[in-house]
């Protein structure tokens, strides 16, 4: 081959090269990110729903083991769990305690009613509280349902009647104790 064709052909195989490590478009930051991966990411296959599943049952299940039970290569198991979680379908991992173990022995849901102009000021300070598991924001006869985890009665009444019923907008709680926590999925696959 001559110099000048070594060149053009050196220079082709740049250009490809760098074409080939362009982003399709440019990536968005921030909120629009997460919108915009929750848009482009693809609803899980049933290869995927195994390693989710296997993932949901023990977080500390190693690479080998998962891609073994979806029976794919380990290099394929370790990228589908990277997609996974680069499309938002995996946003973390966790330990599942035992709360009566832990000392908190009454498990009680709260839903609150208010005047909405109210809530947003509020999901700050029903973030700070620590016996709060879970906060959700709903519609229907309640604003709001809280999960909350405390020791006794005592500590369930001080909550409700002293924080929760004092924040600004709130107009009524109403409290559903837990007495059996039949079920609890970490994961909860879509109806066939």
């Amino acid at each position: 081959m001559a110099d000048g064709q070594q060149q053009d052909h050196g220079r082709a195989r740049q250009t490809a090269e760098s074409e080939r490590r362009k982003p399709l478009r440019p990536a968005p930051a921030g909120e629009e990110a997460d919108r915009s991966r929750r848009r482009d990411a693809r609803l899980p296959d049933a290869t995927d729903e195994i390693i989710i599943g296997a993932l949901a049952d023990d977080a500390r299940t190693g690479i080998t083991e998962i891609a073994a039970m979806a029976n794919v290569s380990r290099a394929t198991a370790y990228n589908r769990i990277k997609r996974l979680t680069d499309d938002g379908v995996i946003r973390g991992y966790s330990v599942v305690a035992d709360h009566a173990r832990m000392g908190l022995g009454v498990t009680a849901l709260v839903l609150i009613s208010g005047s909405q102009p109210d809530w947003r000021a509020n999901r700050e300070v029903l973030s700070s509280y620590p016996e709060i598991e879970y906060c959700w924001y709903v519609v229907g006869s309640a604003d709001i349902v809280l999960l909350v985890r405390v020791a006794d009665t005592n500590q369930l009444r001080d909550l409700i009647l002293t924080r929760l019923q004092a924040l600004p907008g709130v107009t009524a709680t109403q409290t559903l104790t837990v007495i059996d926590e039949v079920v609890h999925r970490p994961v909860v696959k879509p109806a066939e």
